[in-house]
C-alpha cells in the first residue's frame, strides 16, 4: 500500500469561526491507482493534499507512506519519506519563471542533495518525455501554461516518487491541453504510480478506477 490515512480531521478558524475543513476522512492508495477526488470549491480537497504533503499538520488521525506513519513534528526521517515518495503536481505550476526549465526540474533533487549524473540523466529522459526538451535552458516565463504544467510534472516526477498528488492540475488549461496532461496522467499510473488528484473534469474521473466526492470535509466514494 501506498498510503493510507486514518480518521483524519482538521479543524480551521474562518472570520473568527472554528470550521471543520476535514471530518474522519479514511482513505487508501495502493500501487498503480488513480484515485480522484471532486467537491465544491472550499470544501477541503486542497487541505487534504496538504495535510498528506505536510504542507498543513492534521487536528487528529494518521497517515502512512509505505507502511511508514508520518509525524507532524520535525522529523528529519519523515521529512526524508515525504521528500522521496510524493511528488506534487499544483494547479498555478509553483514553478520559478526567472530560471530555467532545468533549473526548475532539478531543484528538489538539489533540495535532496541528490543532484547527480544520473538524476540530470533522469531530467534530460523526463523533458523528452513530456515534450519540452528543446525548452530546456529557457527561462520558464516564455512558456504556454501547458508547457508550463509539462514542466511542473517532470518536476514532481524527478525524485521518482511512488505517490503523486494533483490538485486541480488542468485547472488553467484549454481543453485540448488537459486532454493531454490526463493522458500523461494515465500513463504513469499504468507504469505503477499511485496518484491522487484534485479535479472537475469528468474525462479524469472516467480514467479513475476510484472517485471520491467530498462535501464539508467528509469523503464519499462514489466510484
Amino acid at each position: 500500500m501506498s498510503l493510507k490515512i486514518e480518521n483524519l480531521s482538521k479543524e480551521f478558524y474562518v472570520g473568527g469561526i472554528k470550521r471543520k475543513i476535514l471530518s474522519s476522512v479514511n482513505l487508501e492508495l495502493n500501487k498503480g491507482d488513480l484515485i480522484s477526488i471532486t467537491g465544491r470549491s472550499g470544501c477541503g480537497k486542497t487541505t487534504l493534499l496538504n495535510v498528506i504533503s505536510g504542507i498543513v499538520s492534521p487536528d487528529s488521525g494518521k497517515i502512512f507512506i509505505k507502511d511508514n506513519r508520518v509525524k507532524y513534528f520535525f522529523d528529519i526521517f519523515t521529512s526524508r519519506l515525504r521528500n522521496r515518495e510524493i511528488g506534487f503536481i499544483f494547479q498555478t505550476f509553483n514553478l520559478l519563471n526567472d530560471e530555467t526549465v532545468i533549473s526548475n526540474v532539478l531543484l528538489p533533487a538539489r533540495i535532496n542533495k541528490k543532484l547527480n549524473s544520473q538524476i540530470k540523466k533522469r531530467a534530460d529522459e523526463l523533458l523528452s518525455k513530456l515534450k519540452v526538451y528543446k525548452f530546456k535552458n529557457e527561462k520558464v516565463s516564455i512558456l504556454s501554461g501547458g508547457q508550463k504544467q509539462r514542466v511542473a510534472i517532470a518536476r514532481a516526477l524527478i525524485n521518482s516518487p511512488s505517490i503523486i498528488l494533483a490538485d486541480e492540475p488542468t485547472a488553467n488549461l484549454d481543453a485540448k491541453t488537459s486532454y493531454e496532461i490526463f493522458d500523461i496522467l494515465n500513463e504513469l499510473r499504468k507504469e505503477g504510480a499511485s496518484i491522487l488528484i484534485i479535479t472537475h473534469k469528468k474525462e479524469m474521473h472516467k480514467l479513475s478506477n476510484i472517485v471520491y466526492s467530498m462535501e464539508d470535509g467528509i469523503l464519499e466514494r462514489i466510484k
